[in-house]
């Protein structure tokens, strides 16, 4: 058989290949019949091993390394490959090496670079990119220009993204949907949400990335009435939803507490197949949590074949939040079984759980061995915890002088609940101490002068509730809305 006929026969059977055991096979006798400089052969086989799901990107890298010839196709495999992995940045490296090599990039080159760099954090350097691409002459390719519209974009740059916008028109090109998706992007990413639905209002057409840009973008700014609004907007217009824009949807209705909505959400994702996605799953237990719906939360995550840690957490803060606590202490035990190594927020919901049975001691010896057992720092809301759950029971000066002697950055909404407690237990001294370190942290809130008025009230010590009352009016604080450590 011909030199030619095996190449052609690699080729086919490469094209067809699902699995890196016949990868290699092929590869081997790429290498048997001396084919394995053969540009078509090895690209095909370079390819699958770099960007096929079923591929393996560490094997490409050898690969390219033993490479007699590296071409420009070769390069941007790995830089397209990269752009997808979990290592974007290793995108640039290889892009760089390839100026170093003298070897030419093209526009598919600069698309990939594109991709990548918008997923590295922090953004650097993005001008450096920017002007490469001019000097190589790409400005005028459309895929290219929209790549730089959605590296600004994803981090919220609008000016430039709306330049890059405003270039593709200036050269001549006919905008896409990608473009304008992503001058909605960076306005939804700015935060400025009535400028990117003016933007969306103006798209001549829509696909569901920027239907679901949109809509996630209402559902993170706690806008959760425009987001259902515009998903019955979506699905009036045929569009159809993805994994992306269903979490958000469901993220609205636990904002609301509209459980009959989120149960026709829920319902909408059984019926039309979106059932074993765990992020879904993960939001509907989520959601049932927040509207009280403990069954139908249990009946998501028993339904699961699936779970992610993510699973475990949202079902523990669930039981932890509503005062099962017991059932929160089984879930840990069955997540650890599972192999699922618990996380800042694992933990999180153990506290909580151990503060509602009224475990005190039990939850400090967590806390206290949350950095030697499981490798997490404690972080201000495990201190939030620590200190709630002291309040309860009346040990006031332990949770005080565990904020006096914290080695993070505290915050008021901490020092406020161990006001309440102080409140709670009529502790008026220790009351007056806490308001004096919430007055240093935030002298505008009056809820604190409010606080400790009726803990001077609930002392019968009227003298001082009015001098409370005159203090807060001299100095012009108000009463804001509440917030709380742990969203439950």
């Amino acid at each position: 058989m011909g030199s030619a006929t095996v190449a052609s026969t690699l080729v086919q059977m490469a094209q067809r290949c699902t699995c890196m055991r016949d990868l290699k096979l092929l590869h081997a006798h790429a290498f048997r019949t001396h084919l394995d400089d053969h540009v078509v052969v090895l690209g095909k086989l370079f390819r699958f091993a770099a960007v096929s799901p079923l591929g393996d990107l560490r094997y490409a890298h050898r690969m390219f390394d033993i490479m007699p010839h590296r071409t420009t196709f070769f390069y941007n495999t790995l830089i397209r490959a990269h752009s997808h992995s979990t290592s974007p940045s290793l995108s640039s490296l290889f892009f760089n090496l390839m100026m170093q090599n003298d070897v030419a990039p093209d526009q598919f080159s600069f698309t990939f670079l594109l991709k990548s760099r918008s997923r590295t954090i922090p953004l650097t350097h993005h001008n450096d990119i920017h002007g490469a691409v001019l000097k190589f002459g790409f400005c005028s390719h459309l895929h290219v220009q929209n790549g730089l519209i959605h590296l600004y974009a994803h981090r919220g740059m609008t000016l430039l993204a709306r330049r890059a916008f405003e270039d593709v028109l200036y050269l001549g090109l006919e905008v896409d949907v990608v473009s304008w998706s992503g001058l909605l992007v960076a306005h939804v990413k700015a935060g400025e949400l009535d400028v990117a639905r003016r933007v969306f209002d103006e798209m001549p057409q829509r696909d569901v990335v920027a239907w679901t840009a949109m809509l996630s973008g209402y559902s993170r700014a706690r806008r959760p009435r425009d987001a259902l609004e515009l998903f019955r907007e979506m699905r009036h217009a045929g569009v159809w939803p993805d994994e992306v824009t269903m979490v958000s949807v469901i993220s609205a209705c636990a904002t609301l507490g509209d459980v009959e909505t989120g149960r026709m959400v829920h319902h909408f994702v059984e019926e039309n197949g979106f059932g074993w996605m765990v992020a879904l799953c993960n939001a509907l237990i989520d959601m049932y949590g927040k509207c009280g719906c403990l069954e139908e939360a249990w009946y998501v995550f028993h339904g699961m074949t699936r779970r992610s840690l993510i699973t475990w957490n949202s079902m523990m803060t669930v039981c932890a939040n509503h005062g099962n606590a017991d059932d929160a202490f089984r879930l840990f035990e069955w997540m650890v079984r599972s192999e699922v190594v618990p996380d800042s927020v694992t933990l999180l919901a153990l506290l909580v759980a151990f503060a509602h049975k009224g475990l005190v001691d039990d939850g400090i010896r967590l806390f206290e061995r949350m950095e030697r057992d499981y490798g997490v720092e404690p972080r201000i809301e495990h201190y939030g915890a620590v200190v709630d759950m002291l309040g309860r029971a009346g040990r006031i000066q332990e949770a005080y002088d565990l904020l006096a002697n914290i080695s993070i950055p505290c915050n008021d909404v901490v020092w406020g609940a161990l006001l309440g407690a102080c409140r709670i237990h009529g502790d008026v001294d220790m009351g007056e101490k806490i308001i004096k370190k919430l007055l240093e942290l935030k002298p505008d809130e009056g809820g604190y002068y409010i606080l400790l008025r009726d803990i001077y009230v609930a002392a019968g010590r009227t003298v001082e509730a009015n001098e409370m009352r005159q203090a807060m009016l001299a100095s012009g604080a108000r009463k804001n809305p509440g917030c709380s450590w742990v969203e439950g």
